[in-house]
């Protein structure tokens, strides 16, 4: 548009001109036809009026003119200016040019700049940050160069500065501008700004022409940027703080902790990972606040969600930490950029943040105690969705064990194991409408004349390719769901059943004992409702029946645990308190005595053990003995280990040595194969 209205003052002026000359032709025909009597007055009037008539033409014409020049001015600023506001490439080319037509090139310097980032910067932030992102950038440049230096942005994140009557000492001092000028945008800015840099300058023992020069500066350069990638000299390699409010709506964000939602973080994570350099160690991080709903009603939930709020305010100012969501409740997720660490640490790092924001909110409450604990899932495989690997993080925090263990890294190992969980949570039901389950026995040896004096029963899951499964490997987990109720009850059938039949058909019994699981303390109605409907179903003597309590069952819930050992004791039932020595062990359990028998721990007998643990094995077996309470030791599998326990006062030996667990439909033929003088309760 600019160049069609330059070539319409061009023609406008030649037109004037060509009207100038018409002009005076017309006056000089004129004066030609002029009569001699009034040739002198009508002369003087024609020359007025043409001179005047001219004279406005050939101003105008002049005024035409200097506009066409400042035309021609701007539009050469334009065509040599970038949208930046400094030179754009062809002006670059153009100075490089002028200068080589010098006599000499000596002593001029050429800086070249590259930006790093920006086309992650566009793919994550769109273009209009990109183009600020430059705009910055080039701000910086400014601000750092003196009038006289030539800056032109040479592509789209390159940029080159020419620094005549330049030596090493005015490079350099420029440079350190720049990146001072940098470091301090930087700690406010949500893009950083991160570039590769590169120089070269003619001396007389390097000379060289401008596009020598350029090559140089620009080898150089991508030198620079390979020992950023490399991790040889520091680089800003994070995209940025996403936890910003330019990042998404306020609808995409949690209403208490401005944290993001879980549908706009999994965007955000599978944004970053395709971004991110192969080699970067990024990972995604869930935390939760141990027992958060004790702060709450120690504190009130107006306390708990301030709380939650400075958790958020506190992580989004560490500098691993990309960006964050609430997930639910007091439990968080956050991708973390742990890439300048090994896995040790940078686990380690997550470990003190938990410590430091714990003793912060100690600090601010006193006697709160709080512990985060948290699960951390490296990424290293690309082609699983965000979701999962977030699901991977929060397996792992589950696993934690706070306060030994707050922090667990995810793994295969762990991969399966929550595998495992799964299918035995969600195939439990099944399993049991299945009878799936199958109570075994294993036999207590009486020490005085070493025959069958009672037994334990014990469960075993037989799945559906025949292989059977430990309790260990799904007992716990039960119990962490509540569904060990439905198995303990299902056991207890098992075995009032069994000895029912005993008694129809007249067949010798022996008392068995059976497992109560803790979790019948906090629903004692409902475990007395079901005893009551089994003995109506199978009425036998309650003494044949012996419920086990471990010991770390009784030490937590002391005040449950006496008050349904006296029910028991009540109705005739017999209690044993199993699991003693396992690590709970006290004087508490002891005093005052209310069980009918204490089973020593299996670890107490141990295949190397020494004499000073044999001796504080003895010691408290005869302490309990002296309480007049009947000692069963269980885990006795060797000779040296039933020699051991003669010397001492123990009543029941239980272990591998003497029989193996087999399935409770066996005991009648393990009965046939004991000598007559079997201590068997007889059928009333």
């Amino acid at each position: 548009m600019k160049n069609k209205r330059i070539v319409i003052l061009s023609y406008v002026n030649a037109a004037i001109i060509v009207l100038i000359c018409a002009v005076q032709i017309f006056v000089l025909l004129a004066k030609a036809s002029l009569t001699k009597q009034d040739k002198l007055l009508q002369w003087y009037d024609l020359s007025y009026d043409s001179h005047i008539t001219a004279l406005i033409l050939a101003l105008t014409a002049i005024i035409i003119f200097f506009f066409q020049l400042g035309v021609n001015r701007r539009l050469k600023k334009n065509a040599y200016t970038d949208i930046t506001g400094i030179m754009n490439k062809h002006a670059c080319l153009e100075e490089m040019s002028m200068l080589d037509c010098r006599d000499s090139t000596l002593n001029i310097g050429l800086a070249m700049f590259d930006l790093n980032n920006l086309k992650k910067v566009n793919d994550f932030y769109g273009h209009e940050k990109g183009d600020r992102l430059i705009q910055q950038f080039v701000l910086l440049l400014r601000q750092s160069a003196y009038k006289k230096f030539f800056l032109g942005r040479f592509g789209g994140d390159e940029f080159i500065v020419i620094i005549q009557n330049c030596n090493d000492c005015i490079m350099n001092a420029f440079l350190d501008r720049i990146r001072t000028a940098a470091e301090a945008v930087n700690k406010t800015a949500v893009i950083q700004i991160s570039y590769a840099h590169g120089y070269a300058i003619s001396t007389r023992e390097h000379y060289y022409l401008m596009d020598e020069l350029l090559q140089e500066a620009d080898k150089r350069m991508y030198d620079n940027k390979r020992k950023m990638k490399s991790g040889t000299l520091l680089e800003i390699d994070q995209i940025s703080k996403m936890l910003d409010l330019e990042r998404a709506d306020m609808t995409e964000r949690d209403s208490l902790t401005g944290m993001m939602t879980y549908d706009a973080f999994n965007q955000t994570v599978e944004k970053v990972r395709r971004l991110y350099k192969k080699d970067a160690r990024l990972a995604i991080v869930c935390s939760g606040i141990n027992h958060f709903r004790y702060l709450n009603d120690l504190y009130g939930h107006r306390e708990g969600d301030n709380i939650l709020k400075l958790f958020a305010t506190e992580l989004g100012k560490q500098s691993f930490c990309l960006c964050a969501c609430r997930l639910y409740s007091d439990n968080f997720a956050f991708l973390a950029d742990l890439s300048k660490y090994t896995e040790e640490q940078a686990t380690e790092i997550i470990c003190n943040w938990n410590r430091a924001f714990s003793a912060q909110i100690d600090t601010a409450y006193s006697g709160c105690r709080l512990i985060l604990k948290s699960g951390i899932y490296f990424i290293e495989n690309l082609d699983i969705s965000a979701e999962a690997m977030l699901k991977n993080a929060d397996c792992a925090r589950k696993s934690s064990t706070p306060p030994y263990g707050n922090i667990i890294v995810f793994s295969d190992s762990l991969s399966q194991s929550m595998k495992k969980r799964a299918e035995i949570i969600n195939s439990f039901q099944s399993a049991l409408e299945n009878n799936e389950f199958h109570v075994f026995i294993q036999p207590k040896i009486l020490h005085a004349d070493r025959k069958i004096c009672s037994a334990e029963a014990l469960v075993r899951w037989k799945t559906v390719e025949g292989s059977y499964l430990s309790p260990d490997d799904f007992v716990p987990i039960l119990e962490q769901t509540g569904d060990i109720v439905e198995m303990d009850f299902y056991v207890y059938e098992q075995v009032f059943r069994y000895l029912y039949e005993a008694k129809q058909a007249g067949k010798p019994r022996i008392p068995i004992s059976v497992n109560v699981s803790r979790i019948h303390l906090y629903a004692l109605d409902r475990f007395w409702n079901a005893l009551d409907k089994l003995t109506k179903k199978y009425p036998i003597p309650p003494s044949l029946i012996t419920f086990e309590l471990t010991e770390s069952a009784y030490i937590q819930e002391i005040d449950a645990t006496e008050k349904f050992v006296h029910k028991l004791h009540t109705l005739g039932y017999q209690a044993s308190l199993d699991d003693f020595g396992s690590g709970y062990s006290s004087l508490k359990a002891l005093s005052p005595m209310i069980f009918d028998e204490i089973k020593f721990d299996r670890a107490f007998l141990k295949t190397d053990i020494t004499k000073k643990e044999a001796t504080l094995l003895l010691q408290l077996i005869q302490l309990v003995k002296s309480l007049n309470t009947a000692v069963v030791c269980e885990g006795v599998e060797t000779a040296e280990n039933v020699a051991l326990l003669d010397q001492s006062e123990c009543d029941i030996f239980q272990g591998y040595f003497y029989h193996k667990p087999f399935p409770l439909e066996e005991l009648e033929t393990v009965y046939s194969l004991q000598a007559p003088t079997l201590s068997f309760v007889a059928s009333p």
